[in-house]
């Protein structure tokens, strides 16, 4: 299945490498459509995403999820 199909269909998988000032939102963002990783090696950005936060700047794991 080629890309253009995979996205339109809505079958693609997004990943995001860093997820700091940029990559956060550009997750989030994507993860309201698509399948969606998030990847960065600094676990404090990793751990933050499993904390409940009231900021809507950031992405949580159920947002990564759906």
């Amino acid at each position: 299945m080629d890309l253009k199909r995979k996205l339109n269909e809505r079958k693609a998988v997004v990943c995001v490498v860093g997820l700091g000032y940029v990559g956060k939102p550009l997750a989030r963002y994507f993860s309201e459509e698509l399948k969606t990783i998030g990847f960065d090696i600094d676990e404090s950005k990793v751990e933050e995403l499993g904390e409940e936060n009231d900021n809507p700047d950031l992405i949580t794991l159920q947002t990564l999820r759906r």
